[in-house]
């Protein structure tokens, strides 16, 4: 029996899932690591924490299953995406990670917009942001320049597990692209960029396939972890390109809304029309030559988790989000502005605030849930309707993840929002899916390959009632005119 591993690196835990070559989901195991902030816009992370955090879930992992100890594995690989890992020629981390949630970068983005903006939407296609790999390596140069000189190579996270796993230095043209110095289309690292901001191409990571097999697991570890059969891993992708590739089943037809700390949409580009460019991110996905459109909202599930904290922190929440279903459509007249963190798609602004408007004498504890929840769903729909999709390649259903898909209310709320019919899958185990996938695609084995195909099954569709559309309408003008208007200020 062969089995598969698919390990998702994330900005709080590592999660490693398993599978077996019937296409059958087997069992999960994480473990958590700490992020860490010496001082105001800092977010850091210890590598060596990801490296412990495996070790602890894979060790779990072969104590529930001590039959794969013996067995053929494929590991296939998730990961948080920008994060900034350095290493010297001895594969010495020089300092902590610099996370994609870091907001030190702001002069840098402001270099790069006024000195390669133009060029970098034209090659990259995408705008500078603080989250992306760049404007980190452009701060690491100017605040600790006597680390950068001992630069051997730079890598994202998951890129650094591999090289730990297996000594080799690769990263994916997933999160190669998030680095937003890799050229979209020849999938190279842009000369331009590296000869004006002193980065040398031996630096770079090599870019492999998300489903090639890149190399095995070194004998050392293999004894440490007892296995005895042939481990090899596939490189996978970065967190929401395999979360698309584990959730989207036709590119042509589906995209993909995600609801966690922060939401995402996320639709394949096929048409190669990219209008509206620098109000979304603009990625290669784990599919050979197909990119996606991504938009983020940065405060989503978090703005409801942040609520509920303040006002009813002992309940759980599917209690909490049911008074919800006593306010109208519309919350009567309450609108939330969900932008906690200052705002990505389609604003790109750090400084939008959060607010909570209309608030007036009649209004009760249902509506201000209400209004939370309606925010965080109508922000997610502005996103979309910023990513320049084309009336030929307009989304026919949306396959919807995370921790939404518990509140059947709040997934209707969506359906009637995006005016789309909504399908839930039979399990939602997020990015450590799609790098599942990736390691069985880098089997090459068209058997296992359908098993796979059809073990995740469409367990609810939620489709939208027509009847409520005008009300939603009117209720997501307010919030979109509210948000323009905060915008402009």
């Amino acid at each position: 029996m062969k089995y598969f591993l698919g390990v998702d690196l994330g900005t709080s835990s590592l999660k490693i899932i398993l599978g077996n070559e019937n296409g059958e989901l087997l069992g999960s195991t994480s473990s958590a690591f700490s992020i860490h902030s010496p001082q105001a816009n800092f977010s850091e992370e210890n590598p060596a924490d990801w490296l412990q955090a495996f070790d602890q879930a894979l060790a779990e992992l072969t104590d529930q299953f001590p039959e794969i100890k013996t067995a053929d594995l494929t590991l296939g690989f998730s990961g948080q995406m920008h994060s900034l890992v350095l290493i010297d020629q001895t594969g010495k981390v020089l300092r902590p990670a610099i996370l994609w949630n870091d907001g030190r970068t702001t002069e840098e983005v402001q270099e790069l917009r006024e000195s390669v903006g133009e060029h970098l939407l034209i090659v990259e296609k995408n705008i500078p942001l603080e989250g992306f790999t760049l404007p980190k390596i452009l701060w690491v140069q100017k605040h600790q320049p006597e680390i950068w000189k001992q630069v051997w190579k730079f890598m994202l996270p998951k890129d650094y597990l591999v090289y730990y796993l297996t000594g080799k230095v690769f990263t994916d043209p997933s999160d190669a692209s998030g680095t937003i110095f890799l050229d979209s289309e020849k999938q190279c690292w842009d000369q331009v960029l590296l000869e004006k901001f002193g980065i040398r191409a031996d630096q770079c990571p090599e870019v492999k396939p998300s489903t090639e097999i890149i190399g095995e697991m070194t004998t050392d570890l293999r004894q440490h972890f007892e296995l005895s059969g042939k481990v090899e891993l596939v490189m996978g992708g970065a967190d929401n390109a395999c979360g698309a590739f584990g959730t989207i089943t036709d590119p042509q037809t589906q995209g993909l809304i995600s609801v966690g700390t922060s939401g995402v949409v996320l639709v394949y580009e096929n048409e190669k029309t990219l209008e509206a460019l620098g109000k979304y991110h603009y990625f290669y996905s784990v599919i050979k030559d197909v990119h996606y459109k991504m938009g983020v909202t940065l405060s989503a599930g978090y703005s409801l988790d942040w609520f509920k904290n303040i006002l009813a922190p002992d309940d759980s929440f599917a209690s909490f989000t049911q008074a919800a279903e006593n306010s109208p459509i519309g919350s009567q007249g309450l609108t939330f502005l969900p932008y906690l963190f200052g705002e990505r798609s389609p604003y790109f602004d750090p400084t939008l605030n959060g607010a909570l408007l209309g608030l007036r004498a009649h209004h009760k504890r249902n509506d201000l849930i209400r209004a939370v929840m309606e925010g965080i769903t109508f922000s997610l729909r502005n996103v979309y309707e910023n990513m320049g999709i084309g009336q030929s390649h307009l989304v026919e259903r949306f396959r919807i993840t995370g921790g939404v898909v518990k509140n059947p209310f709040w997934l209707q709320l969506f359906a009637d929002v995006f005016q789309t019919e909504l399908e839930v899958l039979s399990f939602d185990e997020g990015p450590a899916y799609g790098a599942l996938l990736c390691g069985v695609a880098g089997r090459n084995d068209t058997e296992i390959l359908k098993n796979w195909q059809k073990a995740n099954q469409v367990k609810t569709i939620y489709k939208p009632n027509y009847k409520h559309f005008a009300e939603y309408q009117a209720a997501y003008n307010r919030f979109k005119r509210l948000s323009d208007s905060a915008k402009e200020q």
